[in-house]
């Protein structure tokens, strides 16, 4: 019931913020965007709009969620409410990373034959994905003082995440960046456009899915330490 209640208040946040709303309007930017490319390259430019939007959405809002959390003095009371950390984080978590796959889907429904699309490898690439990034965003966001400090000091994390996805190229030796969890993530959503080797994607889920399980556990123990006891 504490996650539950959790994920009703961040679901009506993210609402009232206009996250929804937002996303609307960039699928339809897209659609038009996307109409205009021929039908030969959208596999490959689709995968690429739809990684590096809708997964790294999280990226970008966690951090001004847990800012105005943050000089709300939400934060702060959590250690006297029968909520854990574990779930607040988890609650930003799986909401967050819902919005970036409904936003993905939609994108790829108005864009492309959703038929030649396996949606479920797409749906679980983009969800992983974006837990990833979300969890990251909450290490980057724990050190700053003000979403300006935020945004200056994501720049080089999301650089580091990004860059390396180019190895989906396959130049000599490129599918050892795919030990780069963000890049395994790129791999499986990419796969999901282009018939990817079913026993591939399993592999790639269950290693994006072990290291969010093991990201999650460090994120929990920075954040108690530097947020909620540290101030």
């Amino acid at each position: 019931m504490r996650i539950t209640g959790a994920l009703k208040t961040d679901f009506k946040f993210q609402m009232k913020q206009g996250f929804y709303i937002i996303y609307f309007f960039l699928t339809i930017i897209y659609m038009v965007i996307l109409s205009m490319i021929p039908k030969e390259f959208k596999n490959i430019i689709l995968p690429i709009i739809v990684f590096s939007d809708p997964s790294v959405v999280g990226f970008f809002f966690i951090g001004g969620i847990i800012m105005l959390e943050k000089l709300q003095g939400i934060i702060n009371y959590i250690v006297v409410t029968p909520l854990s950390i574990k779930e607040y984080i988890l609650s930003k978590v799986f909401t967050l990373s819902l919005l970036a796959v409904i936003a993905g889907e939609a994108i790829t429904f108005v864009s492309i034959n959703s038929g030649s699309v396996n949606n479920i490898i797409l749906a679980i690439g983009i969800f992983i994905s974006s837990v990833f990034f979300i969890l990251i965003g909450i290490i980057v966001v724990v050190g700053c003082k003000t979403l300006n400090q935020y945004m200056v000091k994501m720049v080089p994390f999301l650089m580091l995440l990004i860059i390396p996805c180019i190895s989906i190229i396959d130049f000599k030796f490129s599918y050892i960046l795919t030990v780069i969890p963000s890049v395994a993530g790129f791999r499986i959503v990419y796969g999901a456009f282009n018939d990817s080797n079913i026993i591939e994607a399993i592999g790639l889920i269950t290693y994006v899915v072990i290291i969010d399980y093991l990201l999650l556990h460090k994120v929990e123990k920075i954040f108690e330490n530097k947020i909620v006891y540290g101030g």
